[in-house]
């Protein structure tokens, strides 16, 4: 896929991986863009923020979308533990799929942005209207801690793709949550 889809925004910096087939299961996508964003002066007190967004969408495409697992197996006694035995048994039998990352700097009426984008090579999902947690689940967190930490979050209409965006200098904007 070609550069962020953000219309009217001039990118001034950008980031770009890719992995797949057995490079997914050895893949540490956080580390190379946490690098990739220090070395583009990004304010270090919020790489965290951004690397926890990057992690929280590049598994959901890879366990999601690549994979196909279901976070309602967590549910379940013995669940969670179960889900991770699975996913560890899919990614060394994987032999296709993709995940990408793209970061750029991006400039909307003025203001610098980080605009981060993952996208997978899997089904896709159908998005669901924001929703918080609920209290006692073991699974459906991530969306709401991305929603959290970021400007804005959309998803491609097929669903295997996720843009989020936020503050260039690390901040979120007033109002914006």
């Amino acid at each position: 896929m070609g550069p962020l889809s953000y219309p009217d925004l001039a990118t001034r910096w950008s980031f770009e991986l890719e992995r797949a087939g057995c490079e997914l299961g050895s893949a540490d996508p956080v580390a190379s863009c946490e690098q990739a964003l220090e070395a583009a002066l990004w304010p270090r007190e919020s790489i965290d923020a951004v690397a926890r967004v990057v992690a929280e969408l590049w598994h959901n495409a890879l366990e999601h979308g690549v994979l196909g697992l279901d976070s309602a197996l967590k549910e379940r006694a013995g669940g969670f533990s179960d889900y991770y035995v699975l996913r560890e048994r899919m990614l060394r039998e994987n032999r296709g799929g993709r995940v990408r990352v793209q970061l750029a700097r991006v400039e909307r009426h003025g203001q610098p942005l980080l605009a981060i984008e993952v996208e997978d090579s899997g089904q896709g999902f159908a998005p669901l209207a924001p929703r918080a947690p609920l209290p006692g689940r073991r699974s459906g967190r991530g969306l709401s801690i991305v929603r959290d930490l970021c400007e804005s979050l959309e998803f491609n209409a097929r669903g295997n793709v996720a843009r989020a965006a936020s503050a260039w200098d690390g901040t979120r904007p007033a109002g914006s949550g």
